[in-house]
C-alpha cells in the first residue's frame, strides 16, 4: 500500500466498527456493490437520452446546444475521451443505439434518423409524420413513443403499428421478455408480454427504467426499485445518492449516467483492501 496515493477516504459506520476504504477517486455505493466515478465530459448542457455502442465504445446523447438553440446530439468515446457534435438533426428528442447491429438512431418531430459515422451525421429515413419522442430497441424490434399522441408503436419498416391502448405515456422500456414497462400521468404500468396491462401497486413514478437481461429497474425518489411485471410489484435493492437525468448499463457491469452538465461512468470495484477499526465503548 505504500505506493497508493490516497485522495479520497471513506468511513461507512457499520455497528460497532469503523470500515474504512482508501480509494484513488471518488467512489458510489450502489445496494452491494462498490463503483469507481470516473467523469466523462462536463462541456455539454443538460445531456440526456444516453446511448452505448459496446462495438465502438461511443456513448452518443442529446444536449442542449447554444448555437441551434435547440436540442442537439453528440458522441463521447468512453476510451479515449474523445467527443464530437453530430450534425443532421435541428431537434433531436430521442436517441437509441441497436446492440446486434451497432446502428444508431435519432428522433425528431420529422420522424426517424439514422447516423452515418463516415460523415458523422444523421440523415432522415422515414416517419416524417411521427413526432418521436423515445426509442427503444430489443431483440431486432423498434419500439416509439409519438409525441403527437403520447401512444406506443412498433416500427416495422416505413410504417408504425399500434401498441396497445396505453395514452398519455411519457416513458417506457421493454425487458427481455418482452414486457412492455412504461410511465403515464396515472402511474407505472407493465404490459405483460405486451398484452395484459398491470399497474404497480408500490410505486407512482419511475423517472427512468433500466433493463439488464430479464431484470428491470425503476429509479424512483426511493431510490433503485426492482419491478415484477406480472404481479404489479417493486422492491427497493439500492439507494442512489444522485438523481441521474438519464442512466444505462455499459459493459461489464459499467453504469452511465448524466446530472446536470456532466456524464458520468461508474465502473465495478472487484477488489479492495477492508480495514476494520474496532471502537471502544463511550467513543
Amino acid at each position: 500500500m505504500r505506493n497508493i496515493i490516497i485522495i479520497q477516504l471513506l468511513i461507512v459506520l457499520i455497528k460497532a466498527k469503523s470500515v474504512v476504504i482508501l480509494t484513488d477517486g471518488p467512489i458510489e455505493w450502489i445496494g452491494p456493490r462498490l463503483y469507481k466515478k470516473e467523469l466523462l465530459t462536463n462541456i455539454y448542457k443538460d445531456p440526456i437520452e444516453l446511448a452505448y455502442d459496446s462495438a465502438t465504445r461511443n456513448l452518443f446523447f442529446m444536449h442542449m446546444d447554444p448555437v441551434l438553440l435547440n436540442s442537439g446530439r453528440a458522441y463521447i468515446n468512453i476510451i479515449t475521451k474523445e467527443s464530437k457534435k453530430i450534425e443532421g438533426i435541428t431537434r433531436n428528442k430521442a436517441t437509441a443505439v441497436d446492440a446486434d447491429t451497432g446502428e444508431v438512431y435519432f428522433g425528431s418531430n420529422d420522424g426517424l434518423y439514422i447516423y452515418d459515422p463516415l460523415t458523422n451525421s444523421a440523415r432522415n429515413i422515414g416517419l416524417y409524420n411521427v413526432n418521436v419522442l423515445k426509442i427503444v430497441i430489443r431483440d431486432n424490434n423498434m419500439y416509439i413513443i409519438d409525441a403527437n399522441n403520447h401512444m406506443l408503436y412498433k416500427v416495422n419498416g416505413k410504417e408504425v403499428r399500434k401498441l396497445g391502448n396505453a395514452k398519455t405515456v411519457i416513458n417506457f422500456d421493454i425487458d427481455g421478455n418482452k414486457n412492455v414497462h412504461f410511465l403515464t400521468i396515472c402511474g407505472v404500468f407493465c404490459a405483460v408480454k405486451g398484452d395484459e396491462i398491470v399497474k404497480n401497486k408500490d410505486i407512482n413514478v419511475a423517472y427512468n427504467f433500466i433493463v439488464d437481461l430479464n431484470k428491470t429497474y425503476a429509479i424512483t425518489d426511493d431510490g433503485v426499485q426492482e419491478i415484477d411485471c406480472a404481479n404489479g410489484t417493486a422492491h427497493k435493492v439500492a439507494d442512489l445518492s444522485f438523481r441521474p437525468r438519464s442512466i444505462i448499463f455499459g459493459d461489464y457491469g459499467d453504469i452511465f449516467y448524466s446530472s446536470d452538465d456532466s456524464i458520468y461512468r461508474l465502473k465495478p470495484i472487484t477488489s479492495y483492501v477492508l480495514y476494520n477499526i474496532s471502537r471502544k465503548r463511550g467513543t
